[in-house]
């Protein structure tokens, strides 16, 4: 009975171990511009030390720090316009010292006001952008 019962719970904490993270909890109801890696916050805009940039022709989104330190920066295939939409997309972010670039699909979860909120399944990357006029 002992052995069956430490099967059960190795199993158990195998498949928790493996549990596939989505977009963190809340994620639609903050409108902090930020941006998510596999539910955690690795950039959250502060609009004592950080900046906006967008330029529509080029579907680019920008955030970074005063000094572009740090950032993340979103160009799009296509200009996100309607929830449930897909629009592929390059992103690319810093992390200390590191510099990432990914291609990939996002879908578009919430549009409200100026801001849009993203999702890319494939890469466990979400995004909140600012269209700025």
């Amino acid at each position: 009975m002992r052995k069956a019962a430490f099967i059960f719970f190795v199993a158990l904490a195998a498949l928790m171990g493996c549990r596939r993270v989505d977009v963190s909890e809340g994620f639609q109801e903050d409108e902090t511009l930020r941006m998510e890696i596999k539910g955690y916050t690795t950039f959250r805009y502060d609009p004592l030390t950080c900046q906006l940039a967008f330029n529509r022709e080029q579907c680019e989104f920008r955030v970074h720090t005063d000094n572009m330190s740090d950032f993340y920066i979103v160009r799009f295939d296509e200009m996100p316009a309607g929830e449930s939409q897909v629009v592929g997309g390059t992103i690319t972010w810093t992390t200390g010292d590191d510099l990432h670039s990914k291609k990939t699909d996002f879908s578009v979860l919430k549009i409200e006001g100026a801001k849009v909120w993203l999702w890319s399944a494939a890469s466990r990357i979400a995004v909140v952008v600012q269209i700025l006029e």
